[in-house]
């Protein structure tokens, strides 16, 4: 923009946004066809082509990771009396290769930068291509055992490892550095995954008419966070250093895997049809559970232990209702769904800055239609009563945002031909 104000570009006073219609404050907005129509400027002399942008693009934006999983997996089933089983394991190798450009360690000016956006972008990226490489193998055994207590009464137990594999924007090379510092902050391709153990134990009553009752408990261990800025060694001298012959003695800092958590709770769950009931009251259904949590451990940090409100993100409190009721071709449904407060946003234990999000309730209604057997027409309101979603920080009168969500209606036709 080569503009001197913004008076320049003519405003929409048509706009209207909600903060308009809420605070009564009217701030400006443009129109896009106030700079551009059909990708023509409007006021050519008020613009200017970045060209050294788009040159640089072409390095930056020229990259690729290549990653290569082999996977094998063993499994065995059976039954022991009135205990059954399943127990298997997977291996997997993940090979990882990148390549791409990153920055150079004294990058052009801003004046060369105008006056030779195509030199300038090539002395930036040209001669600073780097290729990365990493591996790892691991493997995720697995154990599940049912038990028939009674007819009615069963009993599960499960052991299992999972993983979750590190984004592949990891594995791009990157480099930043930091002179007065002399530190060069890189990526790190052989970032391992992070890996979760856990034990789940439920017991399930079932009953006539179509009900079941169950109380479940897990807990899981959770390793190898992705934890950023971590030291991992020095820049070695030489020009054959990895790094053109630059950085020489320069302490690199990476990403790496550390941290452990565990989390643990308890999950109570009921549903019923009550085909027991006279007249229309047979076609009605409920279903309801409940999760409690918890949760300790210091999430990847090195010098910090955290628990149960004091992990953004965390909701330790949930719970779900659902009522249904069918007849001949009609179905309907209503579900509330509660969440309970929660942290969303950690500054320190105990802090005011800390942010929170309230409890909410949200109700959603739907109902289908068998028009015959291959069709269908179904509508569903999402969120009817428009529960806003309210955080605060400190104290639940300061509140800090209120969003406003809105209802959302959905209706569709399904059949089979």
């Amino acid at each position: 923009f080569l503009g001197t104000n913004s008076a320049q570009l003519p405003t929409d006073s048509t706009i209207e946004t909600f903060g308009d219609h809420k605070t009564g404050l009217k701030i400006p907005a443009w129109n896009a066809n106030a700079i551009s129509v059909g990708r023509t400027l409007v006021n050519p002399a008020l613009w200017r082509d970045d060209i050294y942008f788009a040159e640089s693009a072409k390095y930056t934006g020229t990259r690729q990771v290549i990653e290569t999983v082999k996977a094998g997996y063993l499994m065995t089933q059976g039954m022991i009396g009135k205990t059954g089983f399943i127990t298997g394991v997977r291996v997997e190798e993940t090979d990882d290769d990148s390549s791409g450009w990153v920055r150079a360690r004294v990058p052009s000016s801003a004046a060369e930068q105008l006056a030779d956006p195509v030199g300038a972008a090539r002395k930036d990226y040209a001669n600073t291509r780097r290729e990365r490489s990493g591996n790892y193998t691991k493997a995720f055994p697995s154990a599940h055992l049912t038990h028939d207590i009674l007819p009615n009464l069963k009993a599960r137990l499960s052991w299992s490892n999972s993983f979750g594999r590190p984004p592949l924007s990891n594995s791009y090379p990157s480099e930043t550095n930091n002179d007065l510092a002399q530190t060069l902050t890189i990526s790190n391709p052989s970032l391992k995954p992070q890996t979760a153990e856990s034990w789940d134990a439920a017991l399930e009553y079932y009953f006539e008419p179509v009900g079941s009752f169950s109380a479940s408990w897990f807990h899981k261990t959770i390793k190898d966070y992705f934890v950023n800025g971590v030291l991992s060694g020095t820049v070695g001298s030489g020009s054959d250093n990895g790094y053109n012959g630059e950085y020489s003695g320069y302490t690199i800092l990476t990403s790496a895997n550390l941290g452990t958590a565990i989390v643990q709770g308890w999950e109570l769950s009921y549903q019923q049809q009550f085909t027991f009931l006279p007249g229309l009251l047979k076609g009605l259904g409920l279903s309801a559970n409940t999760t409690i949590l918890d949760t300790h451990g210091n999430f990847g940090s090195t010098t910090t232990t955290r628990k149960t409100g004091e992990v953004p993100g965390f909701v330790p409190r949930t719970a779900n209702l659902s009522v249904s009721w069918r007849y001949r071709k009609l179905g309907t449904r209503i579900n509330l769904n509660r969440t309970g407060e929660y942290l969303s946003a950690f500054t320190a234990a105990g802090s005011g800055r800390n942010q929170y999000t309230l409890q909410r309730t949200v109700v959603n209604v739907g109902a289908a239609y068998q028009f015959r057997p291959s069709l269908s027409f179904s509508v569903d309101v999402g969120n009817i009563f428009n529960e806003a979603q309210v955080f605060y920080r400190g104290i639940s009168d300061n509140i800090s945002e209120y969003r406003i969500p809105g209802v959302t209606v959905t209706a569709g036709v399904s059949g089979r031909f």
